[in-house]
Order: structure tokens, then C-alpha cells, then sequence
């Protein structure tokens, strides 16, 4: 019976690899809607022109729970243009699903075919992820920056911390060691002495990895920090003649097809707008 039940498992555990071994797969990727014919480093970008004040905007990266834009702006005025990343607004949608004829097939796209987000997951039989009813803000970078500079010091500062405990466990350890020498242990002593000796290694051990473990994250944390203080958009003056560029983050939705990334300029902002292609692996 026993072995009729783990058959069964083995043959559902197939299966299932089986049904995920034939789902597509699909480049995701995000392009300017109408692309301005002005491309930085291979990628197309958006271009808008409000109150003499030139935007840009190109896709960069996607993160693991991020899309990373970044934004160019030139100031034509004769006056300076406050440039503020979190007055950047994001809105986010997507085509309607197809209506499949019933007793229908899941679509299989063709490989280098691009699809709806809706194709994309009934080709993969997967539920379309509900996405933000309204506009969302761009994040501001200050206190991320501030808040990974401030975890950096803390891990740093435990990792360099002197762990006295681990200390006196080794002085403990080492004592009973020099107290046995020429002496003749029972097996009790010697069972008890070695005890101690296990405990303090498997504690140092332990701390040994957990203090390396701080140090690698405090290193992390100093670098993440510094690669958004060099390249995300910070709030700036911007003077008449003078230029600036950064990175903006947003949430990311892979479940969409359009993106409009409202830019801002002085009071008002302006559309640019993406479309987010999955291209059939």
C-alpha cells in the first residue's frame, strides 16, 4: 500500500516537471513608445520638451522588485529648476485578456513572438497579478541612502565588537587544559574537560561566522549605499545652461504592458511613455 502511495507521488512529482519543463519563457524588456531617435548607451529613450526644459528617459534595469529608470534633464530657462526624483509619478496597465473559445488549448507563442502580459501568463497557466489602481511615486533615494549607511555601521561596529564571552570560554578551556597537565584524570574529568573544550570551540566557531557574516553585510550595505548616492537622481537646483542625469526607481510590475512615467518639470509633469515587450524565448 505504502509503496502504491510513493508510486503515485513519483508519478505527480513527474508530471509537475514536466508541465513546468514545457511553459514558455520570456524576455522581458521595456522601450519607449515612440522613441525620439536619441539613444545612450544602445537604448532608445523618450524625449519631452516643457517650459524650454528638456526631459529624457531610458530603461536601465530591472531589480529584483524594482525598475530602474534613468533621467537626463537640460535646462534652456533663464531661470534655475528644481529637479526632485520623488515628484515622479508612475501609472501602469495592460491590454485585456484575449477570450478563449472553450475546451480551448493554452496559447503557445511562437519562439521570438511578443505578447501581452495576458498571452504570457495563460501560455504559462498562471493568474494575471492585480496591478495599482492609481499612480505610484517614484522612490526617494535620501533615506535609503541614510538608513543602508546607518545598517553598514551597526553590522560593522558588531563585527569589530569583542566577544567576551567567547573569550572567557577559551580562558576557561585553556585553564582546565594547563591544570591537567601531569596529572592523572579520572574519566569523568577527562569527559568534563572536554566537554568544556567542545563548547568553547562550537561558541567560537559560531561567533567567528556570524561576525563574518556582519562584515560581509556592513560591506553590502556601504556599497549599495554608495552606488545610489553616485547614480540615483537626487534633489537638485538646476541653473540655466546646466544639465543633470540619475537614476529613478519604481515598483516593478511584470504583469504590464504600458508604463507612463510622469516626468516632473517645475509645477507641471510630462508623459513619457514605455511599453513592456515579452519577446518568446
Amino acid at each position: 500500500m505504502l509503496s502504491v502511495y510513493c508510486r503515485r507521488l513519483y508519478l505527480l512529482a513527474l508530471v509537475g516537471l514536466a508541465t513546468t519543463a514545457c511553459s514558455p519563457t520570456y524576455w522581458l524588456e521595456l522601450k519607449p513608445a515612440r522613441p525620439a531617435g536619441l539613444f545612450n548607451n544602445g537604448r532608445a529613450q523618450a524625449q519631452a520638451v516643457a517650459d524650454n526644459v528638456e526631459v529624457r528617459l531610458r530603461f536601465v534595469h530591472y531589480e529584483p522588485t524594482r525598475v530602474v529608470f534613468e533621467a537626463e534633464y537640460h535646462n534652456s530657462t533663464n531661470h534655475p529648476v528644481v529637479v526632485d526624483p520623488t515628484a515622479f509619478k508612475y501609472e501602469v496597465s495592460r491590454a485585456p485578456a484575449p477570450v478563449a473559445a472553450p475546451r480551448t488549448k493554452r496559447p503557445k507563442p511562437l519562439p521570438d513572438t511578443q505578447v501581452t502580459a495576458a498571452v504570457a501568463a495563460a501560455s504559462m497557466s498562471l493568474p494575471l497579478p492585480p496591478l495599482p489602481p492609481r499612480s505610484l511615486a517614484a522612490y526617494d533615494p535620501e533615506p535609503e541612502i541614510t538608513a543602508l549607511r546607518e545598517g553598514s555601521d551597526k553590522a560593522a561596529a558588531k563585527a569589530a565588537r569583542v566577544d567576551w564571552l567567547g573569550l572567557a570560554l577559551g580562558a576557561v578551556s585553556m585553564a582546565t587544559d594547563i591544570a591537567s597537565i601531569g596529572k592523572r584524570e579520572t574519566v569523568a574529568q577527562y569527559q568534563s574537560r572536554a566537554a568544556i573544550q567542545n563548547v568553547a570551540v562550537t561558541y567560537n566557531v559560531i561567533s567567528s561566522a556570524t561576525k563574518m557574516e556582519q562584515a560581509v553585510a556592513a560591506d553590502l550595505m556601504q556599497q549599495r549605499a554608495a552606488q545610489l548616492q553616485e547614480y540615483a537622481l537626487r534633489k537638485v537646483t538646476l541653473a540655466p545652461g546646466y544639465e543633470v542625469r540619475g537614476y529613478v526607481y519604481f515598483p516593478r510590475y511584470d504583469a504590464a504592458d504600458s508604463v507612463v512615467v510622469q516626468a516632473p518639470v517645475g509645477s507641471r509633469t510630462v508623459p513619457l511613455k514605455f511599453v513592456q515587450v515579452r519577446t518568446r524565448q
